[in-house]
């Protein structure tokens, strides 16, 4: 069986976008999602240069290369332009940008799809946590790096579904399910990371294990945007100095719950949970919901029989929910307490597994009190915001241009975003 191709579209409208794509969990690249908008004249390094180039961005050691050698793993700031000058002088540099807010001079260039915006305000939340992002949940962060640069094959723990735009290079995006855990040999390396070694393979090989496993193969070109379902695997390498940007998006309340901000990662809830975010209503899959709060609401002596008992939850409702995924294989018994080993130095200094109501109170709520509004006017005048800038920064980032109409998470929110070094104008 031959590797599969990620399909091409034009940009399609919501609802084929959210029933054809989303709901059957199948990425697909999308040619033209920011035609005629001026982040889709920015093709090339120099474009970049010219449009941002004094922008600063936080630089670090990419996360498998600090992993072997944390002693000699960086985090530092560097502009645009200083940052390709590293590259110049040092070209096998591990150094990139990822993962950090996008800056102001970016942001304004773009306007945030309204499909991204999320559908289930009037729901209630799971166990009546607020919403530690806002009323749309949104999060967006840019990537920059040199070419031979890569992402190890992992899966992020948010459980939100991604848009990631290619500003200039090529990027190569390889993608597997997440009940492809098994084959991608989970249970030797981090939680959240796959035993198998892309980055090691030619090409060839790279397409010869994508057609083995079923996955998902594509080179991603300037201009055109990657849907990447929530909870999927994925690998990233740079083919050409490259620079792109992600838009996070449309978590229900069942990922907001599981995510990484109060539960561990392990290939059950990955499971679970990427068939809960593509269909939340689905009778079988919420039905295994109260066993899980249950658990989650149960006094443990310490946070290890904490996860062992979570562990045991999730599953069971994935064997329930979801027996066509096998999750016997996912972890032979023999290794269950290397996994729980695993789990608790991944889950480190992390507040996880917190009681509800103690991060309930820990979270603010109600709408936006006068002096955080008086604070982001002021702090938007200084930074150069004209008030047309402030409503489309306020849009892309929280998905409301309305300052009235924020909340005092949405507005604690956006103030840590004026507070990045990209957040001025320069």
């Amino acid at each position: 069986m031959a590797a599969k191709e990620i399909a091409r579209i034009s940009r399609p409208d919501p609802e084929r976008f959210l029933r054809d794509y989303v709901r059957t969990r199948t990425p697909v690249i999308i040619t033209d999602l920011f035609a005629g908008q001026p982040i889709d004249a920015i093709r090339t390094i120099e474009d970049a240069s010219a449009a941002f180039g004094n922008v600063p961005m936080h630089v670090q050691t990419e996360y498998a290369v600090a992993a072997s050698a944390p002693e000699s793993a960086v985090e530092t700031t560097m502009t645009f332009d200083e940052y390709w000058a590293h590259v110049r002088a040092h070209p096998d540099t591990a150094l990139l940008c990822t993962e950090y807010e996008i800056p102001a001079n970016i942001m304004q260039m773009f306007r945030l799809p309204e499909f991204c915006l999320a559908d289930d305000l009037d729901r209630p939340e799971v166990l009546d946590m607020p919403r530690k992002y806002g009323d749309h949940d949104l999060c967006s962060n840019i990537f920059v790096a040199n070419a031979g640069n890569r992402a190890h094959l992992h899966f992020d723990g948010d459980h939100r579904q991604v848009l990631l735009h290619q500003m200039f290079g090529r990027k190569q995006v390889l993608l597997f399910q997440p009940e492809a855990c098994v084959d991608l040999r989970t249970t030797s390396g981090a939680p959240w990371s796959s035993g198998v070694y892309l980055e090691r393979m030619s090409t060839a090989e790279q397409l010869d294990f994508i057609a083995e496993v079923g996955g998902y193969h594509a080179v991603l070109e300037p201009g055109e945007t990657i849907y990447m379902p929530a909870l999927i695997w994925h690998y990233l390498g740079y083919v050409d100095d490259a620079m792109s940007f992600n838009l996070r998006f449309k978590r229900n309340r069942y990922g907001r719950f599981l995510c990484v901000d109060n539960i561990h990662r392990d290939s059950y809830v990955q499971n679970l949970g990427s068939h809960l975010a593509s269909d939340g209503d689905n009778p079988a899959l919420a039905e295994a919901m109260p066993q899980i709060e249950a658990e989650y609401l149960r006094p443990a002596a310490s946070l290890r029989e904490k996860v062992s008992g979570m562990r045991a939850a999730l599953r069971r409702a994935c064997e329930q929910a979801l027996p066509q995924t096998e999750p016997a294989r996912f972890c032979p018994p023999q290794l269950d307490e290397q996994e729980l080993d695993k789990i608790i130095a991944d889950i480190g200094q992390t507040a996880r597994y917190l009681d509800p109501e103690l991060t309930a109170k820990s979270r603010p709520t109600g709408p936006i009190s006068p002096v955080q509004k008086q604070t982001i006017r002021n702090t938007a005048a200084r930074l150069g915001y004209s008030d047309e800038l402030l409503e489309h920064l306020l849009w892309n980032r929280l998905g409301k241009s309305d300052l009235d109409a924020l909340s005092k998470t949405e507005a604690v929110q956006f103030m840590v975003y004026m507070r990045s070094p990209g957040g001025a104008l320069r």
